[in-house]
C-alpha cells in the first residue's frame, strides 16, 4: 500500500501535509500536478514548502506537468463530440466543468501512478469539515485508488482552522494578501473580485488574457467558446469597471496586515 498526499499550494492542502507529516501518518509521495499556469507567487512559495518539508520531515514535493500547455488545449482542434473541427477557445464556467483541470491535473496523476506499477494506494485530499459536499467531486482524481479525507477524518478541520494554523505557523501563501481561494493564473471560475486583484496586482497574467481574448477572435478556426468571464464581458468591459472601481478606493481589495511567510519556524 502506498500513501500519496496531494498539494496544490492553497492553504488546505498544505495545512493537511504538514498535520500528516508531523504526526507520523505514512506519506509516500507528495504531489503537485503543476499545470503550467500558476501565479509565479504560487511557484515560489511551493518552493519553499518543499524546502521546509525536506528539511524537517525529509520529504519532498514531486511536480507532474501536463503533455500540453494551457495554450496548446485552447487552440487545439476538436476531433470528437459535437464540436469536431473547432477549437475549444477560451474555457467559460457555464460549461459545468473545466475540461483543462482534467488534462493538466487528473492525467498526468494517473499517468504517473501507472508508470510507478503503484496498484494499491491510499490517495489524501485536502478537503475540509465545511466543504463536505465536494468530497465526491473529486473523487475522480482518486481513480483505482481510496480517497481518503485527513481533515475531516483525522484532524476535524475546517477552512478557517487551515488558515488560522499557517498563520499560527507562519506558512501563509503570499496569494492570499489577493484572493480568497488560491488556482490557476486564468481559472475560469474566478469572482469578480479575484479578476480585479489579477488585474491590479498580476498585470502580466491580465495581458495575457486580453492576448489569448484577442487571438482566440481572430483565429480562422471557428472557437466552442469566445468568453472566460462568467457574464460574457471582454477585458476591456471589465477593465473600465476595475479603473473606476480602484478609484473609488478598490472595492475588492482583500488585503489587511501582511501575511507571515517567512517560514521561520522550520
Amino acid at each position: 500500500m502506498k500513501y500519496i498526499a496531494t498539494i496544490s499550494g492553497g492553504k488546505d492542502s498544505v495545512t493537511m501535509c504538514d498535520l500528516l507529516l508531523k504526526n507520523n501518518y505514512p506519506v509516500d509521495y507528495i504531489i503537485f500536478n503543476d499545470t503550467l499556469d500558476e501565479y509565479e507567487d504560487m511557484y515560489v512559495y511551493l518552493d519553499k514548502v518543499d524546502n521546509y518539508f525536506k528539511k524537517k520531515y525529509n520529504k519532498s514535493i514531486t511536480r507532474l506537468k501536463p503533455t500540453k500547455t494551457y495554450e496548446q488545449y485552447i487552440f487545439n482542434v476538436k476531433s470528437r463530440g459535437n464540436n469536431i473541427g473547432k477549437i475549444s477557445g477560451l474555457p467559460n464556467p457555464t460549461a459545468g466543468f473545466c475540461e483543462w483541470r482534467k488534462i493538466s491535473k487528473i492525467r498526468p496523476l494517473h499517468k504517473w501512478i501507472k508508470e510507478n506499477n503503484i496498484e494499491d494506494y491510499k490517495l489524501y485530499i485536502g478537503i475540509t469539515t465545511d466543504e463536505k459536499h465536494r468530497a465526491k467531486s473529486v473523487m475522480e482524481l482518486a481513480n483505482n485508488g481510496t480517497p481518503v479525507y485527513p481533515l475531516i477524518e483525522y484532524f476535524n478541520m475546517s477552512e478557517r482552522d487551515c488558515q488560522e494554523y499557517l498563520i499560527e505557523e507562519e506558512m501563509e501563501n503570499p496569494l492570499y494578501r489577493h484572493f480568497k481561494r488560491t488556482g490557476c493564473a486564468k481559472c475560469q471560475y474566478k469572482s469578480k473580485s479575484d479578476w480585479f486583484n489579477t488585474w491590479k496586482h498580476y498585470p502580466e497574467v491580465w495581458e495575457d488574457i486580453k492576448d489569448l481574448e484577442k487571438r482566440v477572435k481572430e483565429y480562422p478556426v471557428e472557437a466552442v467558446s469566445y468568453n472566460i468571464f462568467a457574464d460574457f464581458k471582454k477585458t476591456e468591459d471589465l477593465e473600465k469597471e476595475f479603473k473606476k472601481a480602484d478609484k473609488q478606493g478598490n472595492l475588492f481589495n482583500f488585503s489587511a496586515e501582511p501575511l507571515k511567510d517567512c517560514f521561520c519556524k522550520i
